[in-house]
């Protein structure tokens, strides 16, 4: 009886360490299209503000439109308006994904979509 109370006692133990240590990684996403101001402190550390946007975009400059793989998770490489600048656009499905200012428009060589300034 010793031995199986014991044996419960340590894998509910092991349990509750497995999903502390799940919660612990489950960071949000960095807050690209977040709005922000030119001294860029509502951006997360990694990023950004771009004051090209009316209201400030959080963002993280990049190379290759369409691209995923340069920018934080959620958001995709693509060039502002007729800008050739390319930046780090917070991805969505409907414009009800981005700010009211925004509209969720297509991305340059890829079939998603992204938050974007609208015309």
């Amino acid at each position: 009886m010793r031995q199986t109370l014991a044996a419960v006692l340590a894998t509910a133990a092991l349990a509750a360490v497995t999903i502390m240590l799940a919660a612990c990684t489950d960071d949000p996403p960095p807050n690209v299209g977040a709005l922000c101001t030119a001294a860029g402190s509502e951006c997360d550390d990694e990023l950004s503000c771009d004051t090209t946007f009316i209201t400030g975009y959080c963002t993280l400059a990049c190379v290759t439109p369409g691209e995923t793989a340069e920018c934080p998770e959620g958001a995709i490489c693509d060039s502002v308006s007729s800008s050739t600048q390319v930046t780090c656009l917070k991805l969505c499905d409907t414009s009800a994904d981005c700010r009211a200012d925004l509209d969720c428009n297509g991305v340059s060589s890829s079939n998603q979509k992204a938050c974007q300034p609208k015309p």
